[in-house]
């Protein structure tokens, strides 16, 4: 398939990962048909990040240079994207990354029986930062609705 073969691209926490975001949105809009839909969950900087909660976004989540809400915006309309719905999940994403901590720590035996203690110990580590990330109010969680002209 070629460029403006699809009617949709969906996207879970995917984009955080990519730093260049600009060719990353321009390519999506190649891919679209016109009028053509991209759906995208994914992380942005609400407020700017201390040097801590940068370097737990590199080391814990591998990313980076995540957009603010504007500059997101800006990239999709840039990439030829209108009717723009950025709406923000920040709440929830904060309290779901809180009570998924709080079970996994309270299911521990039972995920170590199958698992193991350090598939245990590194996934807590991973939903503690994300807990930790969210809870700082400097990270935000979005869903994108964007249309191609």
């Amino acid at each position: 398939h070629g460029p403006a073969s699809y009617d949709g691209i969906v996207s879970f926490l995917v984009f955080l990962h990519i730093q260049d975001k600009q060719s990353l949105l321009e390519r999506c809009a190649q891919m679209l048909t016109s009028g053509g839909v991209l759906y995208v969950e994914d992380f942005y900087s609400a407020h700017p990040f201390s040097q801590t909660e940068v370097e737990s976004l590199s080391k814990d989540v591998y990313a980076q240079q995540l957009p603010t809400r504007e500059e997101y915006i800006a990239h999709l309309e840039a990439s030829g994207f209108h009717n723009i719905q950025f709406i923000d999940k920040s709440l929830e994403w904060t309290q779901y990354v809180t009570e998924r901590t709080e079970t996994f720590i309270a299911n521990r035996s039972n995920f170590e029986k199958v698992h193991g203690e350090p598939t245990y110990l590194s996934l807590l580590h991973f939903y503690r930062a994300m807990t930790t990330l969210f809870s700082g109010k400097n990270l935000g969680g979005v869903r994108i609705l964007a249309e191609k002209k």
